[in-house]
Formats: structure tokens, sequence, C-alpha cells
């Protein structure tokens, strides 16, 4: 073995080797979130059967959800990532009759959306039974950054298209740092070790990379920026105060996790729907969090 291995990104050795005296961590620390989230996702069993869990995805959801820290975010922040993401809906649902509002919708989106998934989305801004349909298969990173985008590009339009948006203008109004886009990207975005080289959380609103295996698997990790967004639109909504991320983000992420039903390694819609299930089930009071009821004190 060589001593350059001491200072590679950190693995874990002597798994399933009875006879090697058991698993070690070798390398530096430099990649050691992954890494431990690597080895947790080997307790992680699908509910599914032959259920496709990307081994080297699931690693970046897990440290996304574990890696960042809630105590110091405040009630206005949590509402504002849950108002912005609601307010892209708005401006989706009003462009189904704003042809003029369609198209700045679409150009905005373009940023974000791959042509196969845009122009399906242009298409279901055709019709209010089409985008009905296509509404569930946003990604929260879409809606949040369209009404982000929207405000900073036409912010005397920004509050006219439903309850949500004049609440978010509203708020950004009298509480401009709270609900600043990166503030809250900081606070509610993911580490990308791989894309920018640091364990820092942002939004980098970049299109979706696809899952091939290997190193591609990380990019596509990475740029999976919906859950923490989602999560805490959750949390917003059910009445949870932002220190109970904590708690809800590593949890939820991991059911997530089990219910991820893919078929092919470019199937990744399989995540969304996923996440989506997961958020139905805990709204419904389906999933049991005893460690929640435990930290009663986080409240």
């Amino acid at each position: 073995m060589g001593a350059e291995r001491l200072w590679r990104a950190p693995e874990l050795v002597g798994v399933g080797t009875p006879a090697g005296g058991g698993a070690y961590l070798l390398g530096s620390l430099a990649d050691l979130p992954y890494a431990l989230a690597e080895t947790e996702e080997d307790f992680i069993a699908p509910e599914n059967v032959q259920a496709l869990i990307w081994k080297e995805s699931v690693p970046d959801l897990l440290v996304s959800s574990t890696l960042p820290r809630w105590w110091g975010i405040s009630a206005n922040e949590l509402h504002a990532v849950a108002l912005y993401q609601r307010s892209g809906e708005e401006i989706l649902n009003a462009a189904v009759k704003d042809p003029q509002l369609r198209e700045k919708v679409v150009n905005i989106l373009a940023d974000r959306m791959a042509p196969r998934r845009l122009l399906p989305t242009e298409e279901a801004l055709q019709s209010q039974a089409k985008l009905d349909d296509m509404l569930p298969r946003m990604m929260p990173t879409d809606t949040f950054y369209l009404a982000a985008e929207f405000r900073r590009r036409y912010p005397a339009d920004a509050a006219g298209w439903g309850p949500a948006s004049q609440q978010l203008d509203t708020l950004c109004r009298q509480n401009p740092a709270e609900a600043n886009w990166e503030r809250l990207a900081k606070d509610f975005g993911v580490p990308h070790p791989t894309l920018a080289r640091n364990y820092s959380r942002e939004v980098l609103n970049v299109k979706p990379f696809p899952a091939f295996g290997g190193y591609s698997s990380h990019l596509f990790g990475e740029s999976w920026e919906s859950s923490n967004l989602y999560w805490a639109r959750l949390a917003d909504e059910m009445g949870y105060s932002p220190p109970m991320l904590n708690v809800l983000a590593p949890v939820l992420t991991r059911y997530m996790t089990a219910k991820i039903f893919a078929t092919d390694l470019e199937d990744w819609p399989a995540l969304l729907r996923a996440m989506r299930e997961t958020g139905d089930e805990f709204r419904q009071g389906k999933i049991a969090l005893v460690s929640v009821a435990n930290t009663s004190s986080l409240n």
C-alpha cells in the first residue's frame, strides 16, 4: 500500500472481509462527510424490489441533509423559502392565460432546464389541465428560482400573481435581509465539493447532470438541490420551528432514499417522485418521527 493513499480522499477498507480485522477508514479528511455517508447508505434498504439506488448519488443526498445546520435560521427565512416556491407555482398558473408572461417564464426557466424538460414545460403552459399534470414534476429549485429571478427582472410585476406572491413581496419589503436570495441560497443550499471544490452551502442553479455512474454521478448528486428547499417548505406549512430541520431533514432524506424507485441511470425524476411521496406521507402522519418527539426542546 503506497503512502500516497494516505493523502487521497478517504475510503472504507476491509468491508465484507471478516479475516481482515474489520473495516477501517483510510485517507485524508478532505472528503470525510461523503465517505461516512457512503457507509451509511449501505444500511438503507429500498422499499421496492429491484429499486435502483445510485451508489455515488445517495451519499450526496445524505450529506446535503446533515451538513447544513439551521440553529440560526429565523422564522422569516423559513417562511420566505416556502413563499418563493409557492409564488413560482402561482406565476406558472398565471402564465397559462397570459402569453407575454408565458414567454418571460420560459426564458427564465431556460437557464435551469435542459431542452428535454423545457419543451414539455412550455407545452404544459398552453392549458391549465396540462399544467396541473406538470406541476408535481417541477422541482422545488425550479419554482424557487423562477420566483426569485422574476422578482429580480420584473420587480414591478412581482406581487400580482396570487396570495403567496403578495406575501413574499411584503416580506421582502419589510425584511429584505431575511428574504434575500443569496442568504436563502446559503442557508438552505447544499455543498458542492466536486462542482465548487468546497463544502460551503449554496444553490448553483445548474441544469441537473445525468447519472452515468462514477464521477458523473457525483455531479448528478450535487446538482440535485431541491430536498432542503422542500423540507423547509414542509416545516413551514406544518408549523415547525427552523431548528427542527436539524432533525427533519436527515430523517426525511433517509425515507426519501429508501423510496427511490428507478430502473435506469438516467431516471432522475425518480428522486422527485421519492421526495414528494415522502412529503405526502409526512403530511398525512404516516412517518413516525420518534426522534422529533424526543427533541421537543428545539421548539
